[in-house]
């Protein structure tokens, strides 16, 4: 009885001593939620000892019919379950409790607009100091008006003016009278933001071994290509001009940066799911189907494919097997691609900033993993730098290999933005709009909207109505190259999507 007592004794402490362990490690903890239309993914991940970020586990399941449409929770109450289960997971494969998440944002009607704001500094005789940058923040979320019923979610600074005097880093240490700024504020519809946060706050996760339970912890939200931007791109690659393009199921998210600012972000509604609809139309299959012919068929370019090539479908509910001429189902996936990245082309253009990106082209997102992506992008691109965003960033130990898989870039990123900053040259609760002031739609005298161009290009944009016209997927890139002044492409009547 002794002896028996004595191991009881020691199996509670070791399993006080576990509990203990696993608090302590969670502290540290961030987890990145992914909710897309095609998967809901979670990453766990922790400072490490070198200024890395250690990934501890992944957890990911197929998105449920219903549940996201073009990049929006619909469905919340079976969302929030879905995150409920998944983060379980997560939190007994890494053995943390998991209080801390951060979420991604998307959906067509997120939007970006470039604001100018300057404040008149009290002591002249001082340097910059980093609380008037914050204070500068404020007036230009104060001055900014997005569109009716949005809620502006980042504030990016592109460039100071000190005395009229642009710098392009931080200011903080530097004399003069007049501290202005550009910034890039990027909004998103209240309604939809506010119940994907509810969705996120009604999950109750387990702790101190499942004797309670707590609502998460929203450090923030982030809009998917920016988190892209965190996990794949470098410091060089926002300096010397960069499009980060997310080619994700319902649709394709762009952000450009140049001169390390944030330049121009667009929505387009076509993405991988389009070339899967294509796929089951054209030959009548089943959706599955037409996403393995996808992966398989898209690594071989039309003209490598031979004529007389079969692929055999099997047969669904006791029909025959179907057979496919292989070169159709290539020509299918390489055209529908073409026309995904001549949208991206003339959102390039539409910004100003073509020929000004030394970096390229980076493709993040399931899609990229297409292996004739790449060549189609520099065919359309007219030959920009291409790569799949499949190097990541600021990631140290880590026993998951398929992290650098380019569909994962987003919930790696926003793990990272968890520990990292976004831009380093401003404090980052201006990004996040974490400041003592509340935000305030009331005007301010020195506010000036500019429309996203390019700064070599001395052209102010009159604002663009980014609705489709008619014409569906030509009418929307008639309107968007059109309105760029780069191309008349005549009378779309004859086309269809």
């Amino acid at each position: 009885m002794h002896e028996n007592g004595i191991e009881n004794t020691f199996t509670r402490q070791r399993a006080v001593n576990d509990v203990l362990k696993t608090n302590e490690m969670s502290k540290g903890v961030i987890v990145g939620i992914d909710i897309g239309s095609t998967k809901i993914c979670a990453v766990a991940g922790i400072m490490d000892g070198v200024e890395k970020v250690k990934i501890l586990d992944i957890v990911e399941e197929p998105t449920q019919r219903g549940r996201v449409s073009n990049g929006t929770v619909v469905n919340l109450e079976f969302t929030a379950k879905d995150i409920d289960r998944i983060l379980n997971v997560l939190s007994d494969k890494a053995d943390i409790n998991i209080n801390n998440v951060i979420v991604n944002i998307s959906g067509e009607n997120v939007e970006g607009r470039s604001h100018q704001s300057s404040i008149t500094r009290n002591d002249s005789r001082s340097t910059i100091r980093k609380e008037e940058i914050e204070r500068l923040a404020v007036d230009i979320r104060k001055s900014f008006r997005p569109t009716a019923g949005n809620v502006i979610i980042h504030t990016f600074p592109q460039e100071f003016l000190v005395d009229k005097t642009t710098v392009p880093d931080n200011p903080v240490g530097r004399f003069g009278i007049i501290l202005g700024g550009n910034f890039f504020l990027v909004s998103t519809p209240n309604d939809p933001h506010l119940a994907l946060r509810r969705t996120i706050e009604s999950v109750g996760v387990k702790v101190q071994n499942n004797r309670r339970f707590i609502p998460l912890k929203i450090v923030h939200t982030l809009f998917t290509p920016l988190a892209d931007a965190m996990a794949v791109l470098s410091e060089i690659d926002r300096k010397l001009g960069v499009v980060v393009v997310n080619i994700g199921g319902d649709t394709t998210e762009i952000a450009i940066f140049q001169e390390s600012g944030l330049r121009h972000i667009a929505v387009i509604p076509f993405a991988g799911k389009s070339i899967t609809n294509d796929l089951v139309k054209a030959f009548q299959i089943l959706p599955d189907h037409a996403e393995k012919l996808k992966l398989i068929m898209g690594a071989v370019p039309p003209n490598e494919v031979g004529k007389n090539e079969i692929i055999k479908i099997p047969g669904v509910e006791g029909l025959p097997d179907k057979e496919i001429v292989a070169q159709n189902v290539s020509i299918i996936i390489e055209e529908r691609l073409k026309e995904i990245a001549t949208m991206v082309m003339a959102e390039i253009m539409h910004s100003g900033y073509d020929g000004q990106l030394i970096s390229g082209v980076v493709l993040t997102g399931g899609t990229s993993n297409i292996a004739m992506i790449k060549d189609v992008f520099a065919q359309v691109t007219n030959g920009m730098n291409i790569r799949v965003g499949n190097t990541i960033r600021n990631i140290g130990e880590s026993a998951i290999s398929k992290i650098t898989d380019p569909k994962y870039a987003t919930v790696v990123g926003l793990v990272l933005s968890g520990f990292l900053p976004l831009d380093e040259r401003v404090p980052q609760e201006v990004i996040w709009g974490d400041l003592p002031e509340n935000q305030s739609q009331s005007s301010y005298m020195n506010g000036a909207d500019t429309p996203s161009v390019s700064r070599n290009s001395g052209k102010r944009e009159e604002p663009q109505d980014d609705e489709p016209t008619g014409g569906g997927l030509f009418g929307w890139l008639k309107k968007k190259v059109s309105s760029a002044g780069k191309l008349d492409m005549g009378d779309d009547k004859n086309y269809t999507n």
